[in-house]
């Protein structure tokens, strides 16, 4: 799963120290993380692939309000129009803190992946049972395949 940033240099730098700090650069198996530049290229890889993880700075978002409708030389020339971003899925979250981010960017990447948290043992019966998930979970990915 690949990381897109989109927004000005100061937030592109912030995402880039909070994902350093989370560890998140390791979490990513096969994907990268990418500075996304134009507007056109965002709108592209929205299209291609919708599932991978947009961060984009909220001061580029355009939503359709008074300011957008008849004021519209106040919105940003780079901007992407919060309608598109929902229309593909896009515009479902708003973090109001660097922590809710990184948790966040866990569950997409733990839901992309599909690997079950571990297991605590503290007995031989949970040996068993993460053995009977582990089993379960095999199976079912067999079923979908």
């Amino acid at each position: 799963m690949n990381i897109y940033i989109y927004g000005s240099t100061h937030f592109s730098n912030e995402i880039h120290k909070i994902l350093e700090h989370g560890n998140i650069r390791f979490k990513i198996e096969e994907g990268e993380v990418t500075d996304v530049t134009t507007l056109q290229h965002l709108k592209d890889l929205i299209v291609q692939d919708p599932y991978q993880i947009f961060l984009i700075d909220e001061n580029k978002i355009i939503e359709e309000d008074f300011i957008a409708k008849y004021l519209k030389f106040l919105i940003p020339k780079d901007g992407i129009e919060k309608s598109f971003l929902d229309h593909h899925g896009i515009g479902d979250i708003s973090t109001r803190t660097y922590q809710d981010l990184l948790i966040y960017i866990e569950k997409r990447l733990e839901t992309a992946i599909k690997k079950p948290k571990a297991h605590e043992i503290n007995s031989v019966d949970d040996i068993f049972d993460a053995f009977d998930y582990e089993e379960n979970t095999s199976s079912q990915l067999k079923d979908e395949l």
